[in-house]
This record gives C-alpha cells, structure tokens and sequence, in this order.
C-alpha cells in the first residue's frame, strides 16, 4: 500500500459527493430513460462545497493540513477537488508504524516529509445507479474508486484502492463552512488505520459551470 493514506486525512472531508441514491443501487437504467445530455450538478450539496477549503487531520501514521480547491467542470457534469498538503508532525512511534506496517524505508519517509503531496479526485453520478461515484488520483501513484450515498447530512463511501485494500470514510456537515470526517482503512495485514480531521471554509466561489 502507498504512503498516501497518511495525510489523506487532511484532504479527505472534501472528497466525496452526496447526492441521494436511487431506491435500488444495483438496478441498471433502463436504455428509453438513459440520459443523452443531463442536467449539470446544480443540486444544493454540490454548489455548496464549491470554494476553497483548508484542514488539518490525524492518523496512526502523522499530522497534516490542506488546501483544496473544488470546481464544477466539464459544463456541470463533474466536480474536480485539487487538493495539495504536508506533513506538519511525525512523531518516532508513527515513523515505526509506517516502517512495519507499510514496509516504508528510512529515505522514502524523509522524502515523503520534505514534498508536498498532490491529489485529483473526480465525482460525478453513475446514470446507471444514481450512485455517487468518485475517482483519486495522486502524486503517490494511488489510484481508487469510490461509490457512496448520502442522507443529506451525513455521506458514506466506500473505497476501492488499486492496491486491492477497501476504506470507508463518513463526512458530515457541522455548519456552513465546516464539515468533519473519519476514515478507516482496511490494511493489508488485516489491520486498520484511523484517520481523522476537521475543514473549514477558506474561499466561497459561486458554483458556475467550466
């Protein structure tokens, strides 16, 4: 598993979409109501993480802090989350986690300190579910799929990483301007990791389409 897991925690409360599913998940459109040209995201959840978000977080493994920039792009049809942090403390115990636990060297995690890590994450909704659905991407290599839903005010998803290990990450909406998020992630060992954090609002942008 990658290292990108340790300071996700800080860019995770702006990852996830939420709109409310179709009754059944799992039930495929059928091709007479297939969407040719839908409607953009203009649904309140969407417009309202538009903006500039900043955060710290914490896991078993260090603490960090973000920035993220979130767009609707792609004329509505898709949000982007460009997210970029840094480690701001490792303490000798989280240095030996990642050592046994991630199978980290000693100049992989002096590096990981010093660069910052870049992460693109994609969400849009799967037209054949109604499910959200969301794709990362970041400067680690890792790669994952999410799927999740939402009651409004508090949204679950479920990750799939390329590594073959599953996560899943809770965010609620505190207020206007801060939403909290847990994570917990399924090791390949069978252990877990927890993440938290917490982000407030840096920049509201109005969520016109790109």
């Amino acid at each position: 598993m990658k290292l990108s897991i340790l300071i996700m925690s800080a860019i995770v409360l702006l990852t996830a979409s939420c709109h409310r599913p179709t009754e059944n998940l799992t039930a495929v459109v059928h091709p007479s109501s297939y969407q040719f040209n839908p409607l953009p995201l203009q649904d309140e959840w969407n417009i309202w993480l538009v903006g500039e978000w900043e955060g710290v977080g914490k896991s078993d493994a260090g603490h960090g802090k973000a920035e993220v920039k979130i767009e609707l792009t792609l004329n509505g049809q898709f949000r982007f989350h460009t997210g970029v942090a840094e480690i701001t403390e490792m303490t000798p115990e989280q240095i030996q986690y990642l050592k046994q636990n991630l199978h980290a060297s000693n100049e992989e995690i002096e590096r990981f300190r010093k660069l910052p890590f870049a992460s693109l994450e994609i969400y849009t909704i799967d037209l054949r579910t109604g499910q959200t659905i969301g794709y990362l991407f970041d400067s680690l290599r890792c790669i994952a799929e999410g799927r999740g839903t939402c009651d409004g005010k508090k949204e679950i998803t479920e990750w799939e990483w390329a590594t073959g290990h599953k996560s899943t990450r809770i965010m609620e909406r505190v207020d206007n301007d801060t939403v909290v998020a847990t994570e917990r992630i399924l090791m390949p060992d069978g252990s877990y990791m927890e993440e938290s954090g917490k982000t407030t609002r840096k920049k509201a942008t109005i969520g016109i389409c790109r």
